[in-house]
């Protein structure tokens, strides 16, 4: 056994999940923790972030070598039953072929600690059920803002039993303790690491390239998408009708020669599917010049909030991120449903509704007055506990839990 307890992080996002576990792991391995990084990145038909992980005292295990599936899971969600049905029979085929046994082989060693951005969504769940089984302990790092979805899959996020949950403030700590049951005594209000450099970053030279790139004007909009198919709320086919259904709501604020959209997907969501989509509701009779409307993929976000006068999301973190950027927050009302999560409730955002002229509302979002400054302050303090000092608040919450159950152990 090794002087130190072994630390398991285990991660399906080279994104967001990478940048938020990559300060604390790099904080362990300087105070001599041995962490090894299982990424589950091509299951998800991602590539592995094995150049950000190479560093001394960090073990990098791909969990599967090649790529299982697609990135994206556009137009992959129908909402019926028969599709869900097929859909969970993929799952446990896949589990027990291509994941089970590798998790089995990993956990044999007994790391001290597993620490996961999720425990209820596929294939989190199963991972957690098996380090149940092990009696290995595992920390909840938060991966993004919570709010009841419509489904049942990831409705039971932070109820797998973890030993201790690293919430993001006391927005979420007070969702874990009401909305989800979650024991007082293992939440924890520790902010997310990945936020602690954002107000240091200089993202001038970069922001200055894509605006170019681009040809963006002076008055520019950014929508962010994200799969809300997934999450429940509608089928993929609905999703792209709602945001359809907006742009053809803004074709008047095209009359401005300086006025751009750009769209920002999730990688999760298929650049294809959007772009036929803009053609066919904005490119019909020329109606808009198609260099005036982008539709992303890859590629970095914090310069295009540096670009953008105003952001609109549907049901995502980056609203809050957005905040954070000092740009306008605008939430567009998901049919069914209304604004998601409480940006709008808790006045940081505005509401973009459907009883109203669409151009109309946006236009005042634009202007960048909608929403109380002080407001949008005092949320992001309720949303996030620090920025600064996320890093050594997880490692510590981390290093207690792994201290604990290897001192235990021997």
């Amino acid at each position: 056994m090794t002087s130190q307890p072994v630390v398991d992080f285990i991660i399906t996002n080279p994104g967001h999940h990478a940048a938020m576990i990559k300060p604390v792991v790099a904080q362990l391995v300087d105070e001599g923790y041995c962490c090894r990084l299982l990424s589950l990145c091509e299951f998800r038909g991602l590539d592995s972030p094995t150049i950000m992980f190479d560093m001394p005292g960090v073990e990098f295990v791909r969990v599967i070598p090649f790529h299982f599936r697609s990135p994206s899971s556009g137009g992959q969600q129908t909402g019926t039953s028969g599709q869900q049905w097929r859909r969970n029979i993929v799952r446990r085929v896949s589990w027990e072929l291509l994941l089970k046994r590798p998790l089995a082989r990993l956990f044999d060693q007994k790391p001290a600690l597993v620490v996961l951005p999720n425990d209820a969504a596929f294939p989190y769940d199963l991972i957690v059920a098996m380090l149940k089984a092990t009696e290995i302990p595992f920390v909840l790092m938060q991966e993004g803002i919570r709010f009841p979805l419509p489904g049942s899959e990831g409705d039971a996020y932070g109820l797998g039993g973890a030993a201790a949950i690293a919430a993001w403030g006391e927005g979420s700590a007070a969702y874990f303790r009401r909305s989800r049951g979650v024991p007082p005594e293992t939440i924890y209000a520790t902010g997310s690491p990945r936020f602690d450099g954002l107000p240091e970053l200089d993202f001038g030279d970069e922001a200055g390239r894509i605006k170019a790139d681009l040809n963006l004007g002076g008055n520019t909009l950014l929508f962010l998408s994200n799969p809300i198919d997934d999450q429940g709320f509608c089928t993929t086919e609905e999703k792209l009708a709602l945001v359809g259904r907006f742009l053809e709501g803004i074709l008047s604020l095209f009359e401005a020669p300086d006025f751009r959209l750009v769209i920002k997907l999730h990688p999760r969501e298929s650049v294809g599917d959007f772009q036929a989509m803009v053609k066919e509701r904005m490119g019909e009779n020329g109606r808009v010049d198609g260099k005036r409307v982008t539709v992303m993929g890859g590629g970095s976000l914090y310069p295009l909030f540096v670009l953008s006068n105003a952001a609109i999301v549907l049901a995502s973190t980056v609203g809050l991120e957005a905040l954070m950027m000092d740009v306008p927050l605008g939430v567009l009302e998901i049919p069914g449903t209304g604004f998601v999560y409480d940006y709008v409730e808790q006045g940081a955002a505005m509401g973009l509704s459907w009883k109203r002229p669409m151009a109309e509302q946006v236009c005042e979002l634009l202007t960048g007055t909608v929403c109380d400054k002080q407001a949008v302050q005092d949320y992001i303090r309720y949303s996030l506990s620090t920025i600064g000092e996320a890093t050594q608040r997880v490692t510590k919450l981390v290093k207690d839990v792994a201290v604990a159950n290897y001192h235990e152990r021997i």
